[in-house]
C-alpha cells in the first residue's frame, strides 16, 4: 500500500514539473450559463493533448425541476453524459482563439411525472442516443478564462412512453419547446464559460 502510494506521489510530482516546464494548461472546466433557463446544470471536463492539438471532453448535464400544485404539477427529472473528441485545427496568431472540430456521443435518460383530476400520479419516460459532429471556436485567456462556442448537426433517437408526451403539456412554455424527445436529426449549438488550469 505504502509502495503505491510512493508510486502515486511520484506521477503527479512529474505530470506537473512537466506542465509547468510547458507552461501550457491542459484542463478546463466550463459550465453552460443558459442551462439555468431549461432547470440544467451543464458540466464538462476538457482535457487537451499533443500541444493543445487534441482534446478529449467528459461533459453532462443534470435536469430537474418542480412547478404547479394539484393537476398543475409537473416535475421533471434527468441527465445526459455526451463525451467528445475535438481536434483543433486553426490557432489564430494574433488572437487567443483556436477554431476546432469534432464527434460527439449523447446518451440521455428522461423521466417526469403530473397529477391526474384524482391526485394519482401519471409517471413518463424517455431514453436517447446519438451523436455528431461540431465546429467551434474556443478562446482562451491568459488569466485562465476560457469561452466556448459550438454548433453542429447531430442524430438522435428516442424511445418515450405516451404519458411522457402527455406530461409535457403541463410543463408550461418552455417545456413545451425543449422537451419532446422526437427521433431524428438535430442541431447541436452551445455556449460554455470556464476556467483551465
Amino acid at each position: 500500500m505504502k509502495q503505491s502510494l510512493n508510486l502515486i506521489i511520484a506521477l503527479l510530482t512529474i505530470s506537473i514539473a512537466a506542465q509547468a516546464q510547458e507552461k501550457q494548461k491542459n484542463n478546463l472546466i466550463k459550465i453552460n450559463p443558459f442551462g439555468a433557463f431549461a432547470s440544467a446544470i451543464p458540466l464538462s471536463y476538457e482535457r487537451l493533448f499533443a500541444n493543445g492539438d487534441f482534446s478529449v471532453v467528459a461533459g453532462g448535464t443534470i435536469i430537474s425541476s418542480k412547478s404547479g400544485s394539484g393537476q398543475s404539477t409537473y416535475d421533471n427529472n434527468g441527465f445526459a453524459i455526451t463525451p467528445e473528441v475535438r481536434c483543433y485545427f486553426y490557432n489564430d496568431p494574433k488572437l487567443p482563439t483556436k477554431i476546432y472540430t469534432g464527434l460527439y456521443f449523447n446518451y440521455e435518460e428522461h423521466k417526469n411525472m403530473t397529477l391526474n383530476r384524482y391526485d394519482a400520479e401519471i409517471f413518463g419516460y424517455a431514453f436517447g442516443r446519438g451523436g455528431g459532429i461540431l465546429l467551434g471556436n474556443q478562446w482562451f485567456f491568459a488569466n485562465g478564462f476560457v469561452v466556448d462556442f459550438y454548433v453542429g448537426p447531430g442524430y438522435m433517437k428516442y424511445e418515450r412512453s405516451d404519458e411522457f408526451d402527455i406530461n409535457i403539456s403541463k410543463g408550461g412554455f418552455l417545456t413545451s419547446i425543449t422537451g419532446p424527445k422526437n427521433t431524428g436529426t438535430k442541431v447541436r449549438f452551445g455556449f460554455s464559460l470556464g476556467i483551465s488550469f
